[in-house]
């Protein structure tokens, strides 16, 4: 019986295809994110091992948070166990010939409540474009399959992690964790304080389209790209909102998003892909050790990307069959 198609009738973009043009610089990132001489540098470790000795009386401390981040780092790239990831660390301190104390899996797991993560950043050369965005990540609860045959239950348990994220560099320069109640306006102001330097766009989706996400932008001189919602009015007063749906009333919704660079709100969403690259959930069951868990998570996003990214260019439309 010979196959029959229906003819799509709704005009759409065409589509293109694109090439790497430093795939020899990119595939040396993709096998140095695997190297555990960059995630376990001996001779910083050697340094930043041990804390410095407290002012006063009290007992010195055996781990830093350098330490302590280490270990998570680890836990948290290769999907260990805290018991795995002490074994680990066991023999690389016997493999660099560290003679250096391993944290137990219970001091690792209480440590995580209370240790300050830093994430790595690049210096900026003139002023940012951010996208934020959110996603969550399931704590307990039924998997894929179980929803798929039978439905969502009860019992599954999210956490959203809202993300600002350099739209030329491609790093995060800002995270929030919060449980799934929070919206993402309400967290907007938090995380745009986490961003350094001069600020010359803000791109969100329509989640942020609040007098205070606006007023916030505002505040730090930059211009706000938010697409109203379907049915919004003017709020007045020479509002940049109003001059946003001025423009989409000339332009059309698309093209108001074509001029303004709406679309480079996408690298929010490949952030989040990328996270979860590390895992689609969460392995910690307090909420300050979530926190922890997700800021190493971008730590560790950050260190891929300056290890190297693919650079591509437009090589061409993709013909739709007929």
């Amino acid at each position: 019986m010979a196959a029959r198609t229906k003819l799509d009738t709704v005009s759409e973009k065409p589509k293109h295809r694109y090439r790497v043009t430093n795939w020899a610089e990119y595939d040396r990132a993709l096998v140095s994110r695997g190297n555990l001489t960059i995630w376990f540098d001996d001779a910083t470790i050697k340094d930043n091992w041990t804390p410095p000795r407290p002012v006063g009386r009290g007992k010195p401390g055996l781990y830093s948070d350098v330490a302590i981040q280490t270990c998570l780092t680890l836990k948290t790239l290769f999907r260990l166990p805290y018991r795995a990831t002490e074994g680990l660390l066991n023999s690389l301190m016997r493999l660099c010939q560290l003679d250096l104390p391993v944290p137990d899996h219970t001091h690792m797991s209480r440590r995580a409540a209370t240790v300050s993560v830093k994430i790595p950043r690049r210096e900026r050369s003139g002023p940012l474009h951010v996208v934020v965005d959110s996603t969550g990540l399931k704590i307990f609860g039924e998997g894929e399959w179980k929803v798929r045959q039978h439905g969502v239950g009860k019992r599954r348990t999210w956490r959203k992690i809202h993300l600002a994220v350099d739209a030329t560099a491609k790093d995060i320069i800002g995270i929030e964790v919060t449980t799934a109640d929070w919206h993402d306006s309400e967290v907007f102001d938090g995380l745009l304080d986490q961003v350094e330097g001069d600020i010359s766009q803000v791109s969100a989706d329509g989640a942020y389209d609040s007098e205070g996400c606006h007023e916030a932008i505002a505040d730090r001189g930059a211009k706000a790209t938010i697409p109203p919602r379907d049915g919004a009015i003017e709020w007045g007063n020479d509002h940049p909102r109003d001059g946003i749906l001025k423009e989409i009333a000339a332009k059309g919704r698309d093209g108001w998003k074509d001029d303004s660079g709406y679309h480079r709100r996408s690298l929010a969403e490949n952030m989040m892909y990328r996270l979860k690259q590390l895992g689609d959930k969460m392995y910690s069951r307090v909420f300050e050790c979530q926190v922890a868990e997700a800021q190493v998570r971008a730590a560790i996003i950050n260190r891929f990307t300056y290890l190297g990214m693919p650079q591509s260019v437009r090589a061409g439309k993709i013909v739709p069959a007929t």
